[in-house]
């Protein structure tokens, strides 16, 4: 008996028949997150547990039997940290989904880690709060995944990452022990904050198996504008501005005229563009109103403007649009929200990277360049979050062009758009995490002492190499 069958023995008996896949087509599908990076896709079999004796049980089965662990919330990420390629048991948490509960007067939420971020929403504003972190996949990013990857999203500039909301955290650990990390009180010195340590560990230490999330109270209400600019030099000095004059600026989103057309193209016949005419640049900007009544909205109303104007008459702004409801609110954000998806059938080689804010427009400016004198011919899409200095540069595969030929010849790239990010003292990996995708760019970004540093904790804490194996490292 092979040590695979002797493990899925184990595993049926702990989790049930039905609770263990092994259909190619299944493990096709949960095999992968949505980074292509022209990996093999072999996972064993795909677990689904739905509760900690469960994961308990499967963690110590593989380590008995000598079988690795690649966990899998929505697989919506976009470095390959969530891809078995080496017959790893898959462990997915779509069925681990059963608690999301509001405790209202601590402000948290107390979630299973397949709960869905769309449900936290949800059962969050039903108590009337929110939860601040979101990003146009909340309706698949799992809870899990979510803290695992430290997911950012659209609010960051207002309200930080899920690093920040994280108070409570249970994982289990590579010998099968359950452990809960509590973070609820503002004080407390004794130690290592080792929450801190397993969030966006990218399921390399340990898995999460539960979660408590903080919670706000919702502004009373929101104003959204989407503007047209001439460039990135032009929504740099806009950003600045709109910064400088309102303290309550939740999101600053960009996404240049290329990103307009696919989102038209998608959308298919009778799609209507975001304004009367083309712009170079596109943003997408939030601002909350935390004051009840209309006198409040009609004076950050007035603010606002004002400062649009001034931003015009200075050239840094074309035109813009001002959402008069709430469903126009939700059209306009729908340009920036649509574009993954829009540019998906492209198969994008996609890089997620973090620049400081006053550093966007001549990075942006580098980037193209570099592309021009060694990929001409490939189309280069870039949108994100202006707010806090994150870009998603996507290189679009040409009809023409066979998949593996594309990929290497962007991955022939990727050391040269690192380094330009680190020249311009950034992160190669603002979202996402490192996975598979990003090994190299991270021995570009981080020095040797810090690698060993990383390394060390890996080896302490995973001894025997089951959790995720070949990820983050090379």
């Amino acid at each position: 008996m092979s040590s695979f069958e002797a493990l899925a023995g184990d595993l049926r008996a702990a989790l049930g028949e039905s609770d263990l896949v092994t259909e190619p087509e299944e493990l096709a599908y949960y095999g992968q997150d949505r980074c292509r990076g022209g990996w093999p896709v072999a996972p064993s079999a795909i677990a689904f547990p739905r509760d900690i004796g469960q994961v308990q049980a499967l963690v110590r089965a593989c380590a008995h039997h000598g079988v690795a662990i690649v966990p899998s919330g929505g697989r919506t990420g976009l470095a390959g940290a969530a891809t078995a390629t080496r017959g790893e048991l898959v462990v997915s948490f779509d069925r681990f989904n059963r608690r999301c509960e509001v405790e209202a007067p601590a402000k948290l939420v107390h979630c299973d880690p397949g709960v869905t971020i769309a449900r936290v929403h949800e059962a969050a504003a039903a108590c009337g709060l929110r939860y601040p972190v979101d990003w146009a996949a909340s309706g698949t990013a799992q809870v899990g995944g979510s803290i695992a990857t430290n997911a950012g999203g659209i609010r960051v500039l207002r309200y930080g990452s899920t690093r920040a909301w994280v108070r409570d955290l249970e994982l289990v650990l590579a010998d099968g022990r359950h452990l809960r990390l509590a973070g609820n009180v503002l004080k407390d010195n004794t130690g290592y904050d080792l929450r801190q340590l397993f969030i966006a560990s990218e399921g390399t230490l340990g898995l999460i198996v539960g979660a408590s999330l903080g919670l706000v109270s919702p502004p009373a209400d929101r104003l959204v504008v989407a503007g047209g600019v001439g460039g990135m030099p032009q929504m740099l000095a806009l950003f600045e501005r709109l910064r400088a004059g309102l303290s309550t600026l939740s999101a600053f989103e960009c996404f240049d005229g290329g990103c307009v057309e696919h989102v038209v193209a998608h959308r298919g016949q009778g799609a209507q563009r975001p304004m009367a005419e083309d712009h170079a640049q596109y943003v997408v900007l939030e601002v909350e109103i935390e004051r009840a009544g209309e006198g409040a909205k009609e004076a950050m109303t007035d603010q606002l403007m004002e400062l649009l104007a001034d931003a015009q008459e200075a050239g840094e702004l074309d035109d813009a649009v001002l959402a008069a409801s709430d469903q126009q609110a939700r059209a306009l954000w729908a340009w920036r929200e649509d574009i993954s998806e829009s540019l998906h059938p492209h198969t994008p080689h996609k890089a997620d990277v973090c620049v400081p804010v006053h550093r966007i427009a001549v990075f942006e400016a580098a980037w193209r360049d570099a592309l021009a004198s060694q990929l001409e011919g490939i189309e280069a899409r870039c949108f994100g979050h202006v707010g806090d200095g994150n870009l998603h540069l996507n290189l679009l595969r040409p009809a023409a062009m066979s998949l593996e030929d594309f990929l290497a010849r962007c991955h022939a790239f990727d050391d040269t758009l690192y380094r330009l990010v680190c020249a311009h003292e950034g992160s190669v990996s603002a979202e996402h995490g490192v996975g598979l995708l990003k090994r190299r760019a991270l021995e570009i970004q981080r020095e040797g002492g810090q690698l060993d540093a990383m390394r060390a904790i890996k080896a302490a804490l995973d001894p025997g190499g089951l959790f995720n194996p070949g990820k983050i490292f090379t």
